[in-house]
C-alpha cells in the first residue's frame, strides 16, 4: 500500500499515485514561485530579500540556488518581519529555546489553516503505525497546549477513530508504566523511550514511533527485541509545522511531506546541492505555510536523500536517517565527537538507561563528564571502553553511576561549562 504521505499529496495536488518525480519537481516549484509573490507582497523583509531576484526563473533544482538561504539566527533577531498574513489570522505562536536559558526564543507563527494540514497528515499518517490492533494513541510530549505537536496528534488520531491521550513528558518512569496498557501505540522521545524500555521490559505496546529527536542507531531494535513491538521514526521541525518525514515500514527511508514543503541536501561548508545518497545538511523549504513560509531554510540536522522505489510504491525521493546536529560536533585535537556519536555506543549497553554529559576545561585539559543511570550490572568500565571508540584521546573521560538524574526534557546534548577564569 501506498505511503500515507503519499496519499495526502495525492489529495492535495490530485496526482494519481504512484506519483511522478519529474512532475512532483515541477508541482513543488510552482508552489514556490507562488509562495515568493505572495511572500513578497505582505513582508517588507520578503520583498527585500527577492528584490533582484526573476520569480519566474525559479523553474528547476539548479535555479533555486538564485534563492538566499535562511538562517535560524535570522528567526531569533526578526520573526515577525516574516509573517505573511494579518496578526489577526495567527493562531499559534511557538517559542523554541536557542543557546542556552539566556539565548533569544526562536518564534514560529501558524495559521488555522497551517495547523489543520498537518492534523489532517497525522490523521492518515499514523494509521499505518497504529495498524488494525492498536488500541489508543499515548503521546508523551510535554507540550499539550492547542496547536502544539501533541495536541494536533490527538486531534488527528481520534478523527481516524482511534482513541488517543496526551500523557506530557515523562518525568516519572514508574508512573508513565502504570498508564499505559497493552496494545498502546506510543509516540515519543528516543532517549525517554529506551530508558522506559530498560527499565520496564514487560510493557507491550503495540507500536512507537520515535520524534522530536535525533534517534541513536541502537534504539529501535532494543525497542524491537525488549517490548516485541513495531517501531518507526519521524522526523519533523517546528518550522515545518511540525510533520516532515515518516517512515511507512520500519526498514523504510522516511516519505517527505512534498505537498507543503521541499527538501534539499546541502554540502555544509559550500552550500551547494548534493545528490541522492550523499550526507549533508537539510535545507527546506516551507511554501504551503500561511503565516511564516521559509525559504532554504538551513536546519543545521544531517542526512541524505534516497532515490529509487520504496517497497510501498512510492517513486518520490525520501530522507535517509537523519544522523544528528552539525552545531552538536565537538572537535578536539585529536579529532571529533558529539552527543551523537555518545549515544550510538553507549545505548548498546543493555543495561544503560540514561545518561547525561558535560564538557568542561581546567588546568588538565577538557574533561567529559557522564553520569550514568541503568540497571545492576552497568559497569563504570564498560561506559569508559564504549567512550574510546569515539573520544578523541586528548579528552579526558570522568564517568560515575548514580540512582537518581534530572528530568530529561527536550534535545539532548553535552552541556558546555564555561571555563573558570
Amino acid at each position: 500500500m501506498i505511503s500515507a504521505l503519499e496519499s495526502v499529496t495525492s489529495e492535495i495536488t490530485g496526482f494519481e499515485t504512484p506519483i511522478g518525480e519529474k512532475e512532483m519537481s515541477e508541482w513543488q516549484l510552482s508552489q514556490i514561485r507562488a509562495a515568493m509573490e505572495r511572500a513578497a507582497s505582505h513582508s517588507e523583509a520578503y520583498a527585500r530579500r527577492f528584490a533582484g531576484i526573476d520569480i519566474a526563473s525559479i523553474d528547476s533544482s539548479a535555479a533555486l540556488e538564485r534563492i538566499p538561504f535562511t538562517y535560524p539566527q535570522e528567526i531569533i533577531d526578526g520573526a515577525d518581519a516574516l509573517i505573511c498574513v494579518p496578526r489577526r489570522d495567527i493562531s499559534r505562536v511557538t517559542s523554541l529555546p536557542t543557546s542556552g536559558s539566556t539565548g533569544a526564543p526562536k518564534r514560529i507563527y501558524f495559521t488555522e489553516k497551517d495547523l489543520a494540514r498537518t492534523e489532517r497528515l497525522f490523521e492518515l499518517g499514523m494509521a499505518p503505525i497504529i495498524g488494525r490492533r492498536g488500541r489508543r494513541c499515548v503521546v508523551m510530549m510535554s507540550d499539550a497546549a492547542p496547536g502544539s505537536m501533541a495536541s494536533l496528534l490527538k486531534s488527528g488520531v481520534e478523527k481516524s477513530g482511534v482513541p488517543a491521550a496526551i500523557y506530557g513528558g515523562i518525568r516519572d518512569f514508574d508512573d508513565a508504566a502504570r498508564f499505559l496498557r497493552d496494545g498502546d501505540v506510543i509516540v515519543g522521545l528516543p532517549s525517554q523511550m529506551i530508558h522506559l524500555c530498560r527499565k520496564h521490559p514487560t510493557l507491550r505496546p503495540e507500536s512507537v514511533l520515535l520524534s522530536a529527536d535525533y534517534v541513536p542507531a541502537p534504539v529501535p531494535g532494543a525497542l524491537r527485541k525488549t517490548w516485541k513491538c513495531r517501531v518507526y521514526t519521524h522526523y519533523g521541525m517546528t518550522e515545518s509545522c511540525f510533520g516532515c518525514a515518516v517512515q511507512c515500514s520500519e526498514e523504510s527511508a522516511q516519505h517527505i511531506r512534498h505537498d507543503s514543503l521541499m527538501i534539499e541536501i546541502i554540502d555544509p561548508e559550500m552550500g551547494r546541492a548534493l545528490p541522492p545518497g550523499k550526507e549533508g545538511e537539510i535545507v527546506v523549504t516551507t511554501f504551503a505555510n500561511e503565516a511564516m513560509p521559509l525559504f532554504r531554510y538551513r536546519t543545521g540536522d544531517v542526512s541524505s536523500l534516497v532515490s529509487g522505489k520504496c517497497e510501498c510504491g512510492s517513486a518520490l525521493p525520501r530522507l535517509g536517517a537523519v544522523r544528528g546536529r552539525l552545531k552538536n560536533l565537538i572537535k578536539a585535537a585529536g579529532g571529533s565527537f558529539s552527543i551523537e556519536s555518545i549515544d550510538d555506543v553507549l545505548y548498546r549497553n543493555n543495561e544503560l538507561w540514561r545518561y547525561d554529559t558535560s564538557l568542561r576545561e581546567d588546568a588538565r585539559g577538557k574533561i567529559l563528564s557522564i553520569t550514568a543511570y541503568g540497571g545492576n550490572r552497568l559497569k563504570i568500565d564498560d561506559i569508559h571502553n564504549a567512550l574510546s571508540q569515539v573520544v578523541p584521546r586528548d579528552i579526558i573521560v570522568e564517568a560515575t553511576l548514580t540512582d537518581s538524574l534530572r528530568p530529561c526534557a527536550g534535545k539532548r546534548r553535552i552541556d558546555r561549562i564555561e571555563k573558570a577564569k
